[in-house]
C-alpha cells in the first residue's frame, strides 16, 4: 500500500492511496505534467528522514504554474542538513508529489483520503 501526498503550489496538501507503487504515468495525471525531475526534501511533518520529491521538470516554463512554497523549503532544509547547495533564490515551481510505503495497518484513513485503484 502506498500513500502520496501531493503538495499543490497553492499551498493545498492532497492524499492519494495506490495499492501498488505508482508509476510515473499516474504521478504525470496527479501532478498535470510531462516530466518528472526526483529531488530530496526534509520535512518533519512528512518524515524524520530525508525523502524524495517527485517535481515538475518543466515548471518554471508554464506561466500557469507557481513556486510550490513548501516543497522549496523542505528542499533548502535538506540541502543545509547535507551540505548541498543550488543556486541563490532557485525554487522549485508546480505541484510536488511524495510516495510513501506504509503496511495495510498504517495506512492513512483521513477524510481526504482518495482511492485511486
Amino acid at each position: 500500500m502506498y500513500n502520496v501526498i501531493l503538495w499543490k503550489d497553492n499551498g493545498d496538501e492532497n492524499f492519494h492511496v495506490f495499492e501498488k507503487k505508482p508509476t510515473f504515468k499516474e504521478l504525470y495525471r496527479l501532478m498535470s505534467c510531462t516530466m518528472i525531475e526526483i529531488v530530496r526534501g526534509y520535512n518533519q511533518d512528512v518524515s524524520n528522514r530525508t525523502f524524495d520529491m517527485y517535481i515538475d521538470e518543466e515548471g518554471k516554463f508554464n506561466p500557469m504554474k507557481y513556486p510550490n512554497k513548501r516543497a522549496t523549503a523542505a528542499w533548502y532544509t535538506w540541502q543545509s542538513r547535507t551540505g548541498h547547495q543550488s543556486l541563490p533564490g532557485d525554487n522549485i515551481v508546480g505541484d510536488v508529489a511524495i510516495i510513501r510505503k506504509v503496511s495495510n495497518e498504517r495506512k492513512n484513513t483521513s477524510k481526504n483520503m482518495q482511492s485511486n485503484r
